[in-house]
């Protein structure tokens, strides 16, 4: 089942609540293009099987969907499901598998 997620005002309590799972702190570059515009590069600072948070997005509205590339795996789509004071969040068409996050995380932390 997928839950679609709303623009709300939130806060780091409030996001914790509403996810639905363990976020692992990464800090590396990935590129991302929003519909058909160019590549460009982005900050991510943390990753799910679900989704991950980018530190910042302009002009992307909640509902828009873009392209990812993570380094060392395919680009993947996905959908900006809210944006505030803490960055832009998005969920993924497909799920990651938890082994890529293990990957990723480990990777960005040595």
């Amino acid at each position: 089942m997928r839950v679609e997620a709303a623009s709300l005002d939130r806060n780091a309590r409030s996001a914790a609540r509403l996810r639905r799972e363990a976020r692992s702190a990464v800090a590396f570059t990935c590129q991302l293009r929003v519909g058909a515009g160019p590549w460009r590069v982005a900050s991510m600072v943390d990753l799910s099987c679900e989704g991950f948070r980018l530190a910042w997005l302009p002009d992307c509205a909640v509902g828009k969907t873009l392209w990812v590339r993570i380094p060392g795996i395919e680009a993947r789509l996905a959908t900006v499901r809210w944006r505030d004071d803490r960055g832009v969040g998005c969920q993924f068409d497909r799920p990651l598998h938890q082994a890529v996050i293990d990957f990723l995380s480990r990777a960005t932390n040595r």
